[in-house]
């Protein structure tokens, strides 16, 4: 009887762990790359972009908690801090004033992941993920006093990606990866200073993306 007590008192423990170890937190550094395409002026007076605005680069951290299942697969939930880029564009005829975009942008996603083993300790995985990226725009024409009300708005964000990572031991995981973001279409609010016509009937827009290569540390716990 007290053989049955231990045997399954050591089962218990063992399962509990093979279960502690399954879940994880992580911890990213992204080299992110912003960039908005389609950007638009809306205004009834420009004719044409002259200039496209610039991509804009930086380092940005996220964290994650997830859970690692025994096929390969893992799923998270992942927030990415605060991350601010400006963008810079020209419009004809009005060729000399430089519209000002400035965008900060935070996240809140839900990841999958398939792991791939290439032997013991070395695996390839591809992600997707979904979830909501938070965006504040605002901007300014030419001048800093000309500027376009600011706007704050919830939108759906998509990632793909792949990657590499080695297991150092039971616990720890590091590896790299490159993945693509979608965040969707941001506008400011219409212009607060007068224009030619005096007339509050302009605004910038795009749609904001971005491209990440990381470096990721995960801790099974």
């Amino acid at each position: 009887m007290q053989k049955l007590i231990y045997a399954a008192l050591l089962a218990t423990l063992a399962t509990s762990h093979a279960h502690a170890e399954n879940w994880y937190g992580s911890a990213k550094l992204n080299n992110a790359r912003q960039n908005l395409s389609s950007a638009l002026l809306t205004s009834p007076r420009v004719t044409e972009r002259v200039e496209a605005p610039d991509s804009s680069k930086s380092f940005v951290a996220s964290f994650a908690v997830g859970y690692a299942f025994r096929d390969g697969w893992r799923l998270e939930g992942e927030y990415t801090m605060p991350n601010s880029s400006t963008f810079k564009s020209h419009w004809a005829p009005f060729n000399a004033n430089v519209n000002s975009l400035q965008v900060r942008s935070e996240r809140l996603m839900f990841n999958g992941y398939k792991d791939i083993p290439i032997n013991q300790w070395l695996s390839f995985y591809g992600m997707a993920g979904m979830g909501i990226a938070r965006i504040a725009s605002e901007g300014y024409q030419t001048v800093e006093t000309r500027r376009f009300a600011s706007n704050r708005q919830h939108n759906f964000a998509y990632s793909v990606g792949m990657g590499l990572e080695a297991k150092v031991n039971e616990q720890i995981t590091l590896g790299t990866g490159y993945r693509y973001i979608s965040m969707g279409d941001v506008e400011t609010g219409y212009n607060t200073f007068a224009n030619r016509i005096n007339a509050r009937d302009e605004q910038l827009k795009g749609k904001l993306k971005e491209q990440n290569v990381f470096l990721e540390t995960r801790l099974s716990f």
